[in-house]
């Protein structure tokens, strides 16, 4: 796991819906753990079967960190995505990674559940990246009690098994929303980008699909409203 001397930039189009997978090389800390994060996104889709049979205890053991922590396969949902890479690609278990972030994890983090169980919970994530989400696409929405809109980043079938693309404008007739918290589905009547150039806002819903907050300007503009 090397260090690049310059950071990398990759532009990825076609992103919709493209399946990719991640896995966290973590090591503890004293109020948690640091991260190592490969993803499989510009080196091709992710192998549904081929990445859940990737051995995560034998690449802690060769790697020597504490434990690897597989996330759950995702899809995009954005259009065109451009991200910063921190070091070299890597391959492990035959699936070609590239290594996206290093980042210490948010308070609460569990490497024992999934996303599920933080849903509608604020958190934080170091990346750089830009989100591009292009007019006349649909863009899936919360909105909590703040009146902070929060875009669909990915969406997974790892707790609703059955979800797909075309389940998601009636995802607000399936998640148990908490008070205060709305779902709409809305189509751009032009483009939207999100930037974020450290730290992500990030909030998950019960069915584990993640969504990025439109704080502190990230966005080219809120569809909500």
């Amino acid at each position: 796991m090397t260090d690049m001397s310059e950071t990398t930039t990759i532009r990825v189009e076609g992103m919709r819906a493209y399946p990719q997978g991640e896995l966290f090389f973590l090591t503890k800390a004293k109020d948690g753990f640091d991260a190592l994060v490969y993803n499989t996104t510009g080196r091709g889709p992710c192998p549904d079967e081929q990445f859940a049979a990737i051995d995560v205890e034998a690449l802690a053991a060769e790697h020597g960190c504490d434990q690897v922590w597989r996330n759950p396969r995702r899809f995009w949902m954005m259009d065109v995505l451009t991200i910063d890479l921190v070091g070299e690609p890597a391959t492990f278990g035959g699936v070609p990674f590239n290594l996206v972030a290093r980042m210490h994890m948010p308070a609460g983090f569990d490497p024992g559940k999934d996303q599920s169980a933080f849903a509608y919970h604020r958190a934080k994530i170091q990346r750089v990246n830009v989100y591009e989400f292009l007019a006349g696409r649909p863009v899936y929405l919360l909105r909590d009690p703040d009146e902070v809109t929060w875009v669909m980043q990915t969406y997974t079938n790892h707790v609703a098994h059955d979800l797909t693309e075309s389940d998601l404008s009636g995802l607000g007739n399936r998640l148990d929303l908490p008070a205060g918290w709305e779902f709409r589905t809305v189509t751009l009547s032009e483009d939207l980008a999100i930037t974020t150039t450290g730290v992500a806002d990030i909030v998950p819903d019960g069915l584990a699909n993640m969504y990025q907050g439109l704080i502190n300007g990230v966005g080219t503009f809120d569809p909500w409203r």
